[in-house]
């Protein structure tokens, strides 16, 4: 028997608040606000945050996505890149630079969440 997995897209109509501590990982809260940039490695997420540090945890993007569901500023743009666009300072077609000189690739079948996030 397959467990059933949560539809990422499903929302519920609930909103969570930037400023609530999410559970990224051994033992680690963090504020969604703090989140600059989310890059995957296989297992592995190595968070960026707004104060330069990077943290590493052994939670897979899925998982910190699904945790990260109702922040409406946070938003998957690639397979392996969640973005805070709040920190975004300009993007195109391909390519997304955040501050701090941070740069992720956007999906094209993701580019359509990106322009929904920075309309909301």
């Amino acid at each position: 028997m397959k467990a059933q997995r949560k539809k990422i897209t499903e929302n519920n109509g609930l909103l969570r608040s930037p400023y609530l501590a999410i559970h990224v990982g051994s033992r680690t809260y963090l504020q969604a606000a703090e989140i600059v940039m989310i890059s995957a490695d296989i297992s592995y997420s190595y968070i960026h945050l707004n104060d330069g540090k990077k943290i590493i945890v052994s939670t897979n993007i899925q998982k910190l996505q699904e945790r990260l569901l109702g922040v409406k500023n946070i938003v998957r743009v690639h397979r392996s890149f969640m973005i805070n666009v709040n920190y975004l300072k300009t993007y195109d077609e391909k390519k997304a630079a955040l501050r701090f000189n941070l740069s992720c690739p956007i999906s094209r079948r993701k580019k359509n969440d990106l322009k929904i996030a920075l309309n909301y």
